[in-house]
Order: C-alpha cells, then structure tokens, then sequence
C-alpha cells in the first residue's frame, strides 16, 4: 500500500485502532494483519508498543486484539469536556422546560451506555445516576433502543449474541424477534420509549443526535416516573418534543463530529 504520509508506523498504528473501533471490535493477528496488508513482523511490533501504552488489549487465551481502556478514558476526557457538551446544554434546558422532567444526554462507549450529562426538571425524577454512570443493557433502555434500530441486522444480531437479552423486569424484551418488532416501531416513530424495563417505576423517551453521515453520535432522553408514559397522549407528546430537540442538536452540532 503506498503511503504519503512522513511517519508510516504512525499512520500504520491509527489504522489499527481505527479497525478495532469497528465491530466486531476484537480481531486476530492475522485478520488484523490481512485487513490492513500490514507485514506480520511490522504488525507485531506496533502491536506490541500498543498493547505497553494501554491503547490495546490482548487477550492471550483466545489470540485475540481490542481496544484498551485508555483510549475509553481519553474519550470521557474529550466530551466531558468538550464544546458540544456546553453547545447542547441550552436545547437541553429546553426539552426540560417543555417536559418539566429530567433530561439526559447519553453516548454509547463499545458495549455500554454513559451518561454524559443530567439535567433535573422542577417536576423530573430524581436519579441516583450521575454523569460517568453506564448502562449495560441496550435493549431495556429507550437510549439504547435507539442505537440498536441505527444498526444492520448483522451488527444487531452480533451484539445481541455478544451482551444476551437478559430479563431484568416482568417488561423487559427478553426475545430476539419482540427486539425486532421494537426496533422497527422506533424507526417509523423517530423515538424509543421503554416503561419499567430496565427499573420499575421509571421510564424513558429518547431520540438520536446524528451527524452529516447520518450516524447516531448521542441520544437524548426525558426520564420520568414510568405511570407518567402509560397515558398514551403524553407519551406520544414527549416523543415529538424529544424527537424535535434532537432534530434540533443534530442540525445545529451534530457536523462538529
């Protein structure tokens, strides 16, 4: 592969943290080493400098490569500091002020969703959540079910096999085909919604922030006491408002990603 750049071990080792970025997030040596027509005793050294700095993982039962824990932290660092976190936070005030229930802005960080930012409305549950705190289930969350109906089946199905759909409440979707039903429902709406699903007594709205790729980059949700979103108005009211308050972020920041 020819290369214009001045420092190709440079550009060589971004590759392979661009490639371990993408599902399936964990690759052998060799298919690590075909993808990017990457020699093998190159590979293996940059590898190696990668694996000492924390920006990769090796797992040495299974052979295989994923991204470390460091490049999570860095990541944390940059949007928990960044422009876009200050630049949503008055359509964030809004949507409160539209709802009077708290609103949060969610990213996802490879199989979790974190909570980067937390906004409590005059009439807004109070969460025992704050911003750094992870969701593990995709599917018993609005937020989630919004980037899972972003996905190809075939990315869908991987992630599913990979994290299961464990049962946490009497609602919770526990079956692949009602997962699929949902999510389909999500994208003719343009917003998820989940009722005493992953908690009982709390309920979420959500809907997507996306950027000029029509990738899904955050999500926001109105989180409310989940008696609330059993009137059908009101659930289909929040949905608009939070559909349009995204709508909203996604023209106005979303090309800053």
């Amino acid at each position: 592969m020819k290369r214009d750049g001045t420092a190709p071990a440079l550009e060589r080792g971004l590759e392979i943290l661009e490639l371990l970025s993408k599902d399936p997030y964990e690759m052998g040596f060799q298919e690590i080493s075909q993808r990017l027509r990457i020699p093998p005793a190159s590979l293996w050294r940059l590898l190696k400098v990668l694996t000492n700095k924390g920006y990769v993982i090796v797992d040495p039962k299974r052979r295989t490569y994923r991204l470390g824990f460091k490049l999570a932290s860095m990541g944390n660092f940059l949007l928990e500091n960044s422009h876009f976190k200050s630049s949503v936070r008055e359509e964030l005030k809004h949507l409160v002020d539209l709802t009077g229930e708290t609103v949060e802005l969610d990213i996802k960080l490879k199989d979790q969703l974190v909570l980067l930012e937390q906004i409590i409305g005059p009439e807004g549950l109070y969460l025992y959540s704050h911003p750094g705190s992870a969701m593990p289930y995709f599917h018993a969350t609005a937020p989630g079910k919004v980037y899972l109906a972003n996905l190809p089946y075939e990315k869908l199905r991987a992630i599913v096999s990979r994290l299961g759909l464990p049962k946490l409440t009497t609602y919770t979707i526990h079956s692949f085909d009602q997962l699929l039903a949902e999510l389909e429902l999500v994208r003719e709406r343009g917003y998820a919604f989940d009722i005493d699903e992953m908690r009982e007594g709390v309920g979420r709205v959500a809907s997507g922030i996306y950027d000029r790729e029509g990738k899904v980059i955050a999500v926001i949700a109105v989180v409310c006491p989940s008696i609330r979103l059993r009137d059908h108005e009101r659930l289909k009211t929040y949905g608009e408002r939070v559909k349009e308050v995204a709508k909203t972020i996604s023209d106005r920041h979303g090309r800053i990603f």
